[in-house]
């Protein structure tokens, strides 16, 4: 059975970025198992980005990595899904990465068998065949987003029309001339809002929470950024992250992460965005419904054009239920208030178990992923309470690394930037484990218990403590099931995260990891 020195799940931007700086470090011994027939993780063709209106709502510019390397200039300032995924097989095929791509292979467990030896488990989508595969290193490059949430509420099967959720967009489905209703008012529902409303004889949005949204004011990608990418090094400029503090802020930025948390500015951005949702709505009672009550930022917001103008449309309607869709029957939804909305299209935009552990991993002496991180069927295999270092290793589980994994983004990271230092360092460290002749490293459980005690208190003092989100497992539904809030994140600056990872903050690798 084939044994490689470097197995990677998923094929996404932060398993693409790693595989690159495997090759740059002389690793070739690597294969990556992507479960889909193509590239680009939530972005991938067919994939759970593959909804109409889906797009990127950080500048394409500065989120995609590598545009200097490879020369490809964005079509636009925030590209959709098709661009991006067109953009990751390009990169593979640039890095000469494809030869490594497994497609169609679903990771189905994972199992520390033997020093320096794991076993991955493997379905081959293809033919629903189980095989296996061994590796000395892991990377857990599957993404944060990849595993839909669905409502919870019953009767969703006696519905007699379509229904689906955005991730798994049914692209058979024809809504031209229907009585579609969407449930959620997120990112992907907003995408799909403003993308469908001409198209559907009517639209019915059933918000539980209002979002907070500002203007893409999306345009073609200029002559002067085109004449920049053309001179090189334009888009390292963009994304380089000046973590050491050596250079004064960068003016051009909307806003510091220090400003977010600022009371008297976040509230002055508040009175500001509500104004304008006054000026863009042109029913009053609408536009309140529409307004948050929370801090901008406190929920992601939505990067959107033409949101709230949408609902000036005659055939757009808001139904806003605090207590939200209680049950589907075979003809619509059920309100908490007792309403009955009749519908032939049914679209939940209810997001994704973020952090969910989709496949059982098993480390040391049995120990489990899950058990570590807080874990269970109460909780829907949630990772509320992770135990890391770094957001990165986690101990009994040698050379085991989570890529954008938990502890290592806060919610205004742009997550390609993590990608890529994440995935050079894991790459240098394979390197300099082979150079050393050292087979296994993991961190120190006094490590992990600092960087995990960190963790648990950035969040003090922050605007996400101020309402229900997925950030911090706070969901309406979680609050409802009383489910635990998580304490997955880190809630401090990318600057803060890449002084620790890089700069020894609190301790270098050969003082927080132990090397065998």
């Amino acid at each position: 059975m084939k044994t490689y020195d470097v197995a990677i799940i998923g094929s996404g931007f932060s398993g693409i970025t790693c595989a690159h700086y495997l090759k740059e470090e002389g690793i070739d011994n690597f294969c990556i198992l992507e479960k889909n027939n193509s590239l680009g993780g939530v972005w991938a063709h067919g994939g759970v980005g593959s909804y109409p209106g889906a797009a990127c709502d950080v500048q394409s510019y500065t989120y995609l990595p590598f545009l200097d390397e490879t020369g490809f200039i964005p079509s636009k300032r925030y590209v959709s899904q098709s661009e991006i995924a067109d953009y990751a097989e390009l990169l593979v095929d640039h890095f000469d990465i494809r030869k490594h791509i497994k497609f169609l292979q679903k990771v189905v467990g994972l199992e520390y068998v033997d020093f320096g030896k794991w076993r991955v488990e493997v379905t081959n989508l293809e033919n629903e065949t189980r095989t296996e595969i061994f590796a000395k290193h892991i990377v857990c490059a599957n993404g944060p987003l990849s595993s839909p949430r669905m409502p919870e509420f019953g009767g969703m099967e006696k519905f007699k029309g379509e229904s689906f959720h955005t991730a798994e967009w049914d692209q058979e489905a024809n809504l031209k001339g229907k009585k579609v209703g969407i449930v959620g008012t997120g990112a992907s529902a907003a995408q799909v809002i403003t993308t469908i409303a001409d198209e559907v004889e009517s639209l019915t949005v059933f918000q539980r929470t209002a979002t907070w949204a500002i203007e893409r004011e999306d345009q073609p990608t200029p002559p002067d950024i085109i004449d920049a990418f053309k001179a090189g090094g334009y888009s390292s400029k963009l994304r380089y992250v000046d973590w050491k503090g050596e250079y004064p802020p960068d003016p051009n930025l909307p806003f510091t992460f220090d400003q977010l948390h600022d009371k008297d500015w976040n509230s002055a951005v508040c009175d500001l965005l509500s104004e304008r949702i006054k000026k863009d709505v042109d029913d009053p009672e609408v536009a309140k419904l529409l307004t948050p009550d929370y801090p901008f930022f406190c929920k992601r917001v939505l990067i959107i054009d033409d949101y709230f103008t949408t609902f000036n449309k005659d055939n757009v309607h808001l139904v806003n239920d605090p207590g939200g869709v209680v049950a589907v029957n075979e003809n619509g939804l059920e309100m908490s208030s007792g309403d009955l909305y009749e519908l032939e299209v049914i679209i939940y935009a209810t997001g994704f178990d973020a952090g969910l552990i989709p496949f059982p991993v098993t480390g040391k002496n049995g120990v489990t992923l899950a058990d570590k991180f807080g874990a269970s069927v109460e909780n829907n295999f949630q990772m509320i309470e992770p135990k890391t270092l770094w957001g990165l290793h986690v101990n009994d589980m040698p050379n085991f690394y989570m890529m954008v994994g938990p502890q290592s983004l806060n919610p205004v990271t742009n997550v390609t930037l993590l990608c890529e230092e994440q995935g050079k360092y894991i790459a240098k460290l394979v390197s300099t484990m082979k150079l050393d002749d050292k087979n296994e490293v993991e961190p120190l459980e006094e490590a992990v218990k600092i960087w995990t005690d960190k963790c648990n208190v950035s969040s003090e003092g922050k605007i996400w403590l101020q309402c229900n989100n997925w950030y911090m497992k706070g969901t309406k539904d979680d609050e409802s099931a009383g489910r635990s809030r998580s304490k997955a994140m880190w809630m401090e600056s990318h600057e803060s995260y890449l002084n620790h990872l890089l700069g020894g903050a609190e301790g270098h690798q050969d003082e927080l990891l132990k090397f065998s």
